[in-house]
């Protein structure tokens, strides 16, 4: 684990001596493999039988959703977030993203959704979210959306995939999730994820999709899911992520080789006034 313990290091997470430090602002995006051009799509992502919504910018930004409005200047991290993980799965030929942490209060969903709505704005970047935590999802509730349908009924056979999403801007479409579901490691290794997964390439045509996952230490949802994606980002949380916890999850993940890299949230840069995340 030493490179995850040098990248802390850098980030402010760990001293010399591996022992928490003074957070520090910053992300860590492994270098891609390979160089795959692939063409974007110019049109945006109209879908005429999905429920449109229209979200209050000054709801998102009490949720800290700030890529959005671009009126809180932190929304600078996610355009550079967005822009490593650009040019990492266009290189890559990767669609795919999943994004999961060690434990709940990492920030996922808070990450998962500036980084979508930083992607969208982009003419012609059709980007998806899918709430796929099934035991607490975040995504609805973040946005305040009540869902028509959720994933987990889809899963289950009791809706159709159109009916549990919504668009709430030309270029950004959201699955939505709601309620607990106990059996979901299951559903989400189930046949039927297969007709999710169609729906989403021929129905909604992305060029991004970002799957928001469980925490990995509190079930084996994550973990049963990854090997159906191209890669995923690791958010931890400083203050709040152990070395531990950081050390188990970045093995799991390597291990699959679906690591692209790790999102250092919660972090506070005594350097500036304006830049915390």
């Amino acid at each position: 684990m030493e490179h995850i313990k040098s990248a802390l290091k850098k980030a402010g997470v760990l001293d010399e001596t591996n022992a928490p430090a003074a957070p520090v602002s910053n992300a860590e995006i492994k270098p891609p493999i390979k160089k795959v051009e692939i063409a974007a799509k110019s049109s945006d992502l109209e879908v005429p039988e999905l429920r449109k919504i229209e979200i209050d910018p000054k709801h998102l930004e009490r949720r800290r959703i700030v890529s959005k409005s671009m009126d809180d200047p932190n929304y600078i991290a996610f355009n550079l977030l967005r822009t490593r993980i650009r040019q990492a799965m266009s290189d890559n030929n990767w669609k795919s993203l999943a994004i999961t942490s060690p434990t709940p209060g990492c920030g996922k969903t808070m990450v998962t959704l500036n980084l979508a709505f930083s992607l969208s704005r982009n003419p012609g970047l059709r980007t998806v979210v899918v709430d796929l935590d099934l035991r607490r999802p975040s995504v609805a509730p973040t946005l305040n959306i009540e869902p028509d349908r959720s994933i987990a009924q889809f899963l289950l056979g009791k809706a159709e995939a159109k009916d549990c999403f919504v668009q709430v801007d030309p270029n950004l479409v959201l699955g939505l999730n709601s309620g607990h579901t106990p059996a979901s490691s299951e559903l989400l290794q189930a046949p039927k994820m297969l007709e999710l997964f169609e729906f989403i390439e021929t129905t909604l045509s992305p060029e991004i999709i970002l799957f928001d996952l469980p925490p990995m230490r509190s079930s084996d949802d994550a973990l049963g899911f990854l090997p159906r994606i191209d890669t995923s980002l690791l958010v931890v949380a400083s203050g709040t992520s152990t070395t531990a916890e950081v050390d188990e999850c970045e093995l799991h993940i390597s291990e699959l080789d679906k690591l692209l890299g790790i999102v250092l949230n919660k972090c506070e840069d005594t350097q500036s006034e304006d830049y915390y995340y």
